[in-house]
């Protein structure tokens, strides 16, 4: 090799996400896909959404938890629906602690599904001709999931407007934010009526939008790579509500 042949540069560092990308980054999520789908490609955003969605459920969870004590003392599940008063009070003593844990332990749950959601949409992605690296998708099913707490929070409002003494079965504690204002179903369509709330057609639109602008793709092959995290999360809630009393 020639002594003055001059080796080709490296490739510019990837810029990380400062302080104010990150913030900007989860309140243009709501709006601005174009805005969205360059901040997701800085390196570590995805830990900004992370922390706020992790508090902010973790929070919201909390709350919860006295709620779905009330509904199952009122109205006890199969499990318990032959059980004496001491037997309920201590079955119901032993799930409030089990479901406190599970809340502290969202964060873990959230990346776990939100990494599954990611890899499983670069693999559709590759499908139809899309290149998005794992990382930039993840930050944006991540971004996304702001639009998702909202509903939590509005949940978490709304049944404290009403108060533990109206709670009177499981089913109450699936607040109405979809097709179920209209069609008050139980069980598996129930659970279908209220996944499709205002929030997550909101939470789809911009995914889509911000997957098209970040992978480079028609708005048609971005909803087709971007199928599994919200085609999942609907199966859990219908199989939840499925099993729901």
């Amino acid at each position: 090799m020639s002594d003055n042949q001059v080796s080709p540069a490296a490739p510019p560092a990837q810029q990380s996400a400062s302080f104010k990308e990150g913030i900007l980054g989860l309140l243009n999520v709501y709006i601005d896909p174009a805005s969205t789908a360059r901040r997701v490609q800085l390196k570590w955003f995805w830990v900004y959404p992370l922390i706020v969605m992790s508090v902010v459920m973790v929070i919201c969870q909390l709350q919860l938890v006295p709620f779905t004590i009330q509904a199952m003392r009122v109205d006890p599940p199969g499990n318990m629906s032959g059980m004496s008063g001491a037997q309920l009070q201590q079955a119901l003593s032993m799930t409030e602690k089990i479901t406190t844990i599970v809340a502290y332990l969202l964060p873990i749950f959230i990346l776990g599904f939100t990494a599954l959601a990611a890899l499983l949409v670069v693999a559709m992605g590759s499908i139809v001709g899309a290149r998005a690296k794992f990382s930039h998708v993840l930050g944006l099913l991540l971004a996304c999931g702001m639009i998702t707490i909202l509903q939590m929070i509005a949940s978490v409002i709304v049944l404290k407007q009403k108060g533990l003494d109206d709670i009177q079965s499981m089913h109450q504690l699936q607040v109405p934010f979809g097709l179920d204002i209209f069609i008050n179903a139980t069980g598996a369509l129930g659970g279908l009526l209220n996944f499709f709330s205002i929030f997550m057609i909101w939470n789809i639109v911009i995914m889509v939008l911000s997957y098209a602008k970040l992978a480079k793709v028609s708005y048609g092959k971005a909803f087709f790579a971007t199928l599994p995290p919200w085609v999942l999360g609907m199966l859990f809630a219908v199989l939840g509500a499925a099993f729901r009393k």
